[in-house]
C-alpha cells in the first residue's frame, strides 16, 4: 500500500471509530433519561475509548505529515 492509501485508509478507520463512539454516546443518552446509570457509564467510557482511538490515528497521520511537510520560507 502506498503512502496516499495508507493515510486514506487511516482517516477512514478514524472515522469510523468517531462514529462507533457517536453510537455509544447516544446509547448512553437514552440509558441515562431511563435512570440506568451504569448502563449509561459503560456506554460513556466505551465512546471515549474510540475517540481515544480515533485521536491516535489522527495524531499518527499528523506526525507522518510532519515530517515530509516543508514550510514555506520568508524573507
Amino acid at each position: 500500500m502506498n503512502p496516499r492509501e495508507q493515510a486514506a485508509a487511516e482517516t477512514i478507520r478514524a472515522a469510523q471509530e468517531l462514529e462507533v463512539a457517536a453510537r455509544h454516546l447516544r446509547t448512553a443518552a437514552r440509558h441515562m433519561q431511563g435512570g440506568e446509570i451504569l448502563r449509561y457509564a459503560a456506554h460513556h467510557l466505551a465512546a471515549r475509548g474510540h475517540l481515544l482511538k480515533a485521536g491516535q490515528l489522527l495524531d499518527a497521520l499528523a506526525v507522518a505529515h510532519a515530517a515530509r511537510s516543508i514550510p514555506d520560507v520568508e524573507g
